[in-house]
């Protein structure tokens, strides 16, 4: 019987940033229990006992946009839980970097409707490693433009990918019943989504690094500290292999941010 597999995505870019990026969280099913409780157990641990001598939990979203001074402390616990969980082999995390600069790139449309989904395909194809029940779960984004989009599509095609990429490691016995590999794909809120939430903040360091947005004398010192912080825990890992001078690449069986070079409209590659 095949495991379950959920994967939790999200994308950052702001306006003229050369680097789009696409980050997702692969967790099996049985462990996102695990990784829930230690991440309540950290908010337990960042409250506070109020004036009625009752236990506050931080409440707050984890998000790169909201990093700050006054919760710096946090989100470094915050960061380092994230690495723990992929040094226990809790979850595996990869990146997609997308150059906007890249004709070809430009010819899928960027992030507007239809080329935001066939950068989510290659997000999802490229980083699915072995046969699974996969569960998708991409942020849900507000743009209106990407909400017309009917994710039905993106998860039949990629569901015939999965199934030309996972069936020659199976036995016709093994074969998934029913709707195949991709089981569904459903936008949620990040707000209520701790796996986004871990996404968003990782991706936004790496973000903040690779747009060199570190170098604007305008930049926050909370976020040049937190992104220092979490390049850091990637440098001196042990398990990641860090390379590249216009942009990073990180390798591992566990972490990986890789560059997507489209060769023309129809590559996958």
């Amino acid at each position: 019987m095949l495991k379950e597999i959920r994967i939790y995505s999200d994308e950052s870019r702001h306006k003229n940033e050369r680097f789009l990026l696409l980050g997702g969280l692969w967790i099996e099913k049985e462990n996102t229990k695990k990784v829930e409780a230690e991440i309540k157990n950290l908010r337990k641990k960042s409250g506070y006992i109020n004036s009625k001598g009752e236990q506050v939990n931080f409440l707050g979203e984890f998000k790169w946009t909201k990093v700050s001074e006054k919760y710096l402390g946090v989100y470094r616990e915050y960061v380092n839980l994230f690495f723990n969980f992929i040094e226990k082999d809790l979850a595996r995390f990869c990146v997609m970097l997308v150059d906007t600069q890249n004709p070809v790139v430009l010819s899928y449309s960027n992030i507007k409707k239809e080329g935001y989904f066939k950068l989510l395909y290659q997000l999802y194809l490229h980083n699915s490693k072995i046969p699974a029940i996969y569960k998708i779960y991409p942020d849900r984004i507000t743009n209106p433009t990407q909400d017309k989009v009917d994710f039905n599509t993106l998860d039949e095609c990629l569901d015939k990918a999965f199934w030309k990429k996972f069936t020659p490691m199976l036995n016709p016995s093994d074969y998934p019943d029913g709707k195949g590999f991709v089981n569904n794909i459903t936008s949620v809120n990040s707000k209520k989504c701790e796996f986004i939430q871990l996404v968003d903040v990782i991706m936004g360091g790496i973000g903040y690094f690779q747009n060199r947005h570190f170098q604007n004398p305008n930049a926050k010192k909370a976020k040049k500290r937190l992104m220092k912080h979490i390049v850091d825990k990637m440098i001196y890992s042990g398990a990641i292999k860090i390379s590249g001078k216009k942009y990073m690449v990180a390798r591992s069986t566990k972490f990986n941010i890789w560059l997507f070079r489209p060769n023309n409209k129809k590559s996958h590659q």
